[in-house]
């Protein structure tokens, strides 16, 4: 008779297979990291990051700043803060950044009053005036104009002033006279507002795109007056010449029910600016936005050509 020699199995405690099973993880995900590490440092990340998105969602990107590219279709606009001149060959040395030298201030009396729903609904960001400051900033930067926006909360320095909220150009006016201590180059100071007016006063079609209409306000209870109504009219001038549809004209308040002064006292080229109404999107506020740099920067360029 065969006899059959039966082999006892070894069992191995589970807890045994589960440490080994740990370790191996920790091990893949070490040599791992040390791939990815030495892989990021050998390849021309510049190039590797525009390829990489271009291939995950089915665009090409040709710009060599993966950066610009974002914010550019992001929100349509470039937020680059310098420009950078290189030589042929460059190098940290050969780098120069050209800062430009402020000359406009942007502030919102009323940094809370809202547009329209819009795009920044899905980055959970509200639309607010202080939005289009900063747009209209970036567009002035194209046009080699420097601008200074006023960031700091005018909520903040009312409660800390004890100013109320009916007498909110006392506060802008604290941040206006602090900034341009800071920055003696402040030449002109501007306070972009929303209108209330109805969504087809504030709202114009151009080529079957429509556009946030632009009012220049001047406040006629000041010694400035004359020298600023002046001012918004020949700004006017130069949005009509290019859009005359865009235009809501230059409105004339003072007297009973109105402030009258907007801080328009501080200089003969101070002016408060409604872009749009709360009826208006973003994205008609911004078109608008850029037609107004256009006019700022021809106004501007044309004062300098004068003073020389």
């Amino acid at each position: 008779m065969r006899q059959f020699i039966t082999r006892k199995r070894i069992k191995v405690p589970r807890y045994k297979l589960y440490y080994w099973m740990f370790a191996g993880i920790i091990l893949t995900f070490f040599f791992l990291s040390i791939f990815v590490h030495l892989f990021c440092q050998n390849i021309n990340q510049e190039k590797f990051l525009p390829i990489l998105l271009g291939n995950s969602f089915g665009i090409g990107i040709e710009s060599s700043s993966f950066q610009d590219y974002f914010y550019l279709n992001s929100f349509g606009l470039s937020i680059l803060e310098d420009e950078t001149v290189m030589e042929e060959n460059p190098s940290l040395e050969d780098v120069v950044t050209h800062d430009l030298t402020k000359t406009v201030y942007l502030y919102n009396t009323f940094q809370t009053d809202q547009y329209k729903n819009n795009y920044f609904s899905s980055y959970s960001i509200g639309a607010y005036v202080l939005q289009a400051s900063f747009i209209l900033s970036e567009y002035l930067k194209d046009y080699g104009i420097g601008s200074l926006v006023e960031e700091e909360s005018m909520a903040k320095v009312l409660k800390e002033e004890n100013i109320s909220y009916t007498n909110s150009y006392a506060a802008s006016r604290i941040l206006l006279e602090k900034r341009v201590e800071e920055n003696p180059s402040l030449a002109y100071y501007f306070d972009l507002q929303v209108s209330d007016y109805e969504k087809e006063a504030t709202t114009v079609e151009i080529d079957h795109v429509s556009y946030a209409k632009i009012l220049f306000v001047v406040g006629t209870d000041n010694g400035n007056y004359v020298a600023n109504q002046s001012f918004a009219m020949r700004l006017n001038e130069i949005l009509e010449e290019k859009y005359q549809e865009l235009s809501r004209g230059v409105s004339l308040r003072g007297g009973v029910g109105y402030q009258g002064v907007y801080n328009q006292d501080f200089s003969s080229r101070a002016l408060l600016i409604q872009v749009g109404g709360i009826h208006n999107t973003i994205d008609e506020v911004n078109r608008s936005l850029n037609i107004l740099a256009e006019v700022l920067a021809t106004y501007i360029k044309e004062e300098n050509h004068e003073k020389e």
